[in-house]
C-alpha cells in the first residue's frame, strides 16, 4: 500500500487568469523522497476560497486521475473563475484509500474581471 503520510504536489504556482477564461489546473503527487506517488484508489477535490478566508469557499471541483508518465500520480480539474475577481486560493484534499484526508499545499489564484466591450 502507498503511505500518504507525507506527499507533496510541485505545481501549485500562482495562476493569473482573467474571469471566465478556462484554466487546466494539474497536480502531481510525490512523496517526500521524490518518488511518483500513486492516486489509484483515492480521490481528488480542489477547493477555491477568499484568499486568507478558508471558511468562504467559492467552488469545489473534482479532478481526475490521469497517468504521467508510467505512473498514475497526477489530478487534473478545469477552473473558470467566472463571476470572480480578487484574491483567492486553491487547495487539493486528497482522500485515501482508508478514507483519510490530506491536504499537500495551497496557492494563490488572481482573478481579473472580464471586460464587456460594446460593439454596437
Amino acid at each position: 500500500m502507498t503511505d500518504f503520510s507525507t506527499i507533496y504536489s510541485n505545481n501549485l504556482e500562482q495562476i493569473t487568469m482573467i474571469s471566465g477564461d478556462r484554466q487546466t489546473l494539474i497536480y502531481d503527487l510525490y512523496t517526500k523522497t521524490g518518488r511518483p506517488l500513486s492516486v489509484i484508489d483515492t480521490s481528488c477535490s480542489i477547493c477555491i476560497f477568499n484568499y486568507g478566508d478558508p471558511e468562504t469557499i467559492v467552488g469545489v471541483m473534482a479532478a481526475s486521475p490521469v497517468v504521467s508518465g508510467s505512473t498514475y500520480n497526477r489530478y487534473i480539474a478545469y477552473f473558470s473563475g467566472s463571476g470572480l475577481s480578487g484574491i483567492y486560493q486553491q487547495q487539493v484534499k486528497i482522500k485515501d484509500y482508508e478514507g483519510n484526508i490530506h491536504i499537500p499545499a495551497q496557492g494563490k489564484i488572481i482573478i481579473f474581471s472580464g471586460v464587456d466591450v460594446d460593439t454596437s
